[in-house]
């Protein structure tokens, strides 16, 4: 039977319960409050069993929402790091569920965030986009939808902002030169072949340097 019922002091939404006159367990308000528990309830094997449970899965969404909370993520990373932090896998699932119901977590909207700011502040090509996205654990359809927004233009534009930051530091004595050091650099940032020989002919043009 509980015979005491006690908020906790360093965290006023834990409440520690006694059963028949001694400490058992605590746990957080929001299960108090759905199983209805007061002073003077009994509880058998199996209803404590099931308060724990609760307990596990209102302890994961506590987590989850902390760790969401700081920027926006996937729901990949949210499993990853409830399973990390030593939550069961129904626990994890669980709390990942209700966080897309109630749009904490919308991955679409994520992949559509992540490729408009890559591309301003750190441009990179569909190639290496996608493959950060993937490494996210996004789903491939909402990859392709958000890559599907990208204007072509925008992205020889993003192209051709790094590949002039990297000609800016690099003395070349001809346009060969020039290729084939900025060519794979270009690669890597994940741009396609047709985008980086537009992009390098413009350098050629740009006559940056005296020398190419």
């Amino acid at each position: 039977m509980i015979t005491r019922l006690e908020r906790q002091k360093k965290n006023k939404h834990r409440i520690n319960v006694y059963l028949n006159g001694e400490y058992a367990f605590a746990i957080h308000e929001d299960v108090l409050i759905k199983y209805r528990l007061s002073k003077g309830c009994e509880l058998d094997e199996a209803d404590m069993k099931e308060l724990l449970e609760a307990e596990e899965k209102n302890r994961a969404v506590q987590y989850g929402l902390n760790y969401i909370s700081h920027r926006p993520r996937t729901a990949e990373e949210v499993r990853k790091y409830l399973l990390a932090k030593g939550f069961p896998i129904l626990a994890a699932e669980e709390a990942v569920t209700g966080f897309i119901e109630r749009k904490y977590i919308d991955d679409k909207e994520y992949a559509r965030l992540w490729v408009e700011e890559r591309l301003r502040l750190k441009p990179r090509g569909r190639h290496l986009l996608r493959q950060e996205l993937q490494a996210r654990g996004i789903d491939p359809d909402d990859i392709e939808a958000a890559l599907a927004g990208i204007e072509q233009g925008d992205e020889e534009a993003a192209c051709l902002v790094l590949a002039r930051k990297k000609y800016a530091h690099q003395h070349f004595d001809s346009f060969q030169g020039m290729r084939n050091k900025v060519g794979p650099f270009l690669q890597r940032k994940g741009f396609s072949h047709d985008i980086i020989k537009k992009t390098l002919e413009k350098l050629k043009n740009d006559k940056l340097d005296e020398g190419v």
